[in-house]
Formats: C-alpha cells, sequence, structure tokens
C-alpha cells in the first residue's frame, strides 16, 4: 500500500473516532435521564447550587436603605434633586445628611426614603465652604442610618461604592463600583460662580461613576461603613472616572456643629474685597482702584466695629501677606483666613499709597 493511501486511512479513522466520541458526548447530553439510569445503580445523584449571593451584595442591600433622595422645590415646582444619606436618628426624628450645592436656593425640600415615602424636610443649616447641608425630618417607619467609617483610613486602591440617585430620583439607589485614586486630592473652585477659583477642598478622589444627581449620597467602603459625601466629578469628553467625595471625618465635624448651632463657625475680618491678579491696569483704573499692584488682595470695604475697622485696616490697603504667607489671589486670603479659629490673632501685611506697613487683627466668628 503506497503511503499516501495509509495516510487517508488514518485520517479516515481518526475522523471517525472523533464523530464517535463527539455521538457519545451528544447522546449524554440530550439524554442525562436515561445515562443517569444505566450509571446510577448504587450512586446518589447530588444537585449543585450556586448562590450569586455575597457579602458585597448584603453590603449594597443596607447602604441603599440607608441612602435616599433628595427633591428641590421653588414656587411649588420641582426645580432640582440630589441624594442623602441617614447620618442618625433620634426617635422619630431622622438627621440627613447632603451637600450644601443640593438645597441652595431651595424654597421647600422632600426627602425620598428607601420604602418610597416622601417626607418633608427641614433645613437646620448648610455651610458653602465645606459645601455641606444638613436637614432634620420626622418620620413614622423605621430607618437605619450609615455606620461612619474613618475616611483617614482610607488606601489607594481599596474598593468603594457610591450610592445615590443620578439624573433623578427615578433612580435612586443607584450602585456603582470604583476604586480610591487618591486619599487627600485638592480640588481648586468656583464658589460665586464669577469664572476664577476661590477655594480649595480636600477630596477622596474616586473611578467610580459620580453623575449629576449624586451629589450628596454616599461614598462607602467594602464594610459599608460611610467614608465620604460624593460632591463633585469632573465633566469634560476628554476625562472619565474622575469623581470626589468629602471626606467623612471632615462632614462629620461640620454636622456636628450645625446640629448644635445651626451653622459653621467660621472666623470673620470684617472686609470686602478682590484680588488684583487678572486684572489690567486700564480695568483697575475703570473700576476707580488705585494702585500700582499687580498682585494682593484690595480692600474694597470695612465693616463698621469689625475686627479689620479696630485694626486701623482701609478701604484701598492692599493685603499683600497674611501671617507670613504672600497674598495673590482671592483663593489665597480664604485660604489663610479659614485655616484659623475666630480668636486667633493675625499679623497682615498692606501696602498703602505705596508704603508698607503691618496691621495685627483679632479675627471675630461668623
Amino acid at each position: 500500500m503506497k503511503l499516501g493511501k495509509i495516510k487517508d486511512i488514518v485520517i479516515i479513522v481518526l475522523l471517525t473516532v472523533s464523530l464517535g466520541c463527539n455521538a457519545f458526548l451528544l447522546y449524554k447530553v440530550l439524554s442525562p435521564q436515561e445515562a443517569i439510569s444505566q450509571n446510577s445503580q448504587n450512586k446518589t445523584v447530588q444537585t449543585v447550587k450556586y448562590d450569586v449571593k455575597s457579602e458585597l451584595t448584603d453590603v449594597i442591600k443596607s447602604a441603599k436603605d440607608s441612602s435616599v433622595g433628595i427633591a428641590v422645590y421653588q414656587n411649588n415646582r420641582l426645580s432640582g434633586s440630589g441624594s442623602g444619606v441617614i447620618y442618625k436618628k433620634d426617635g422619630k426624628t431622622v438627621y440627613i445628611i447632603t451637600n450644601h450645592h443640593v438645597i441652595d436656593s431651595a424654597q421647600s425640600i422632600e426627602v425620598v426614603f428607601s420604602n418610597g415615602e416622601s417626607v418633608k424636610a427641614q433645613l437646620i443649616g448648610s455651610d458653602q465652604y465645606g459645601d455641606i447641608a444638613v436637614l432634620k425630618t420626622t418620620v413614622n417607619f423605621d430607618v437605619s442610618p450609615f455606620s461612619i467609617g474613618d475616611s483617614s483610613l482610607l488606601d489607594v486602591g481599596e474598593t468603594v461604592l457610591a450610592v445615590g440617585s443620578p439624573l433623578g430620583i427615578e433612580y435612586a439607589g443607584t450602585v456603582t463600583q470604583g476604586i480610591v485614586s487618591a486619599t487627600e486630592r485638592t480640588v481648586s473652585v468656583d464658589l460665586n460662580n464669577d469664572g476664577q477659583d476661590d477655594w480649595d477642598m480636600s477630596v477622596v478622589q474616586t473611578d467610580a461613576a459620580i453623575n449629576p444627581g449624586n451629589s450628596g449620597g454616599a461614598l462607602i467602603n467594602a464594610k459599608g461603613e460611610l467614608v465620604g459625601i460624593t460632591s463633585m466629578k469632573y465633566s469634560s469628553e476628554a476625562v472619565e472616572g474622575m469623581g470626589f467625595a468629602l471626606p467623612i471625618n471632615d462632614a462629620v465635624t461640620m454636622v456636628e456643629e450645625i446640629i448644635s448651632t445651626g451653622k459653621v463657625t467660621r472666623p470673620v475680618l470684617g472686609v470686602s474685597v478682590m484680588s488684583l491678579d487678572g486684572y489690567s491696569s486700564y480695568e483697575l483704573y475703570m473700576y476707580r482702584i488705585q494702585t500700582n499692584l499687580n498682585k494682593g488682595i484690595y480692600v474694597a470695604n470695612v465693616q463698621s466695629g469689625s475686627p479689620a475697622a479696630k485694626s486701623g485696616l482701609q478701604v484701598g490697603d492692599v493685603i499683600t501677606e497674611f501671617d507670613g504667607k504672600t497674598l495673590e489671589t482671592y483663593k489665597d486670603f480664604l485660604s489663610q483666613l479659614y485655616s484659623k479659629k475666630p480668636g486667633d490673632t493675625v499679623k497682615l501685611t498692606i501696602n498703602r499709597n505705596g508704603k508698607t506697613a503691618s496691621v495685627t487683627v483679632t479675627l471675630a466668628s461668623s
């Protein structure tokens, strides 16, 4: 027999064996009961069940129960929405944390709980610079506050979940997963919508999806502990996965003060100021600001009886240093001022009519 024919026969035999094996497997698949009856004598057939539930699904269920939607009304019409977290309860009274920017300018507020109940809420107080607000409401059903974690223990790469109501109350209880991208990120924000950043916020960065409506919602760790309040994200076609949350340690400090006093107490200097940075000499002339400086904080008004007035600070002065720290922008000024406490004494270096002078001011409280 020729070699070529031998190869053909081998190939045919292999194909036949293969087809036979496939037919046997097909028979086993299509006729499982018959196959079992032939081979199950004196044997026990066991059914294996796979449960997709885990500790994480339990954590998510609990977090959704402790999360709420926030509906904001103006002139009896829905004007916006956001998210919130159940912070604590005292009998039937429930305290809820959300963002200041969620409830800013609200005439009335409703809280939508996970059971679908919508209840009117009272604003106890809020703080623009911390972007924190505290609501109070009364309920006749059970609610579960979050367990508060420690945001100082977060590690980069740690799994976190964001829970909230992106794009409206109808998507309440939406959960997204990601990691901690940075634990102490500084983000500059524009608080007065003048196009210039005027405040630095210390935040936790995450790549968990955060969308409009998530503001004020929960950022939790894998144990289900509340470690942050979702606040903002970078919004750009060129940017993905850059969301930010207020560390819960900072938030709780402000929340407790708001519950106790209705506000966050901050130091007061008693002046209206503007930054010279970014203004041309012509613009300064049009604003009737007479100075040769292009850096520093221009004093536009001094409140009567304020710490600034008592120290001798005058309209037209340019503050160039705050306790030895150089001031170039309004953001620099606010950062230095709010790093102090009411009652602290600070030294200001000023330029008055081209001459340098120093004034000492004891800060009051807001």
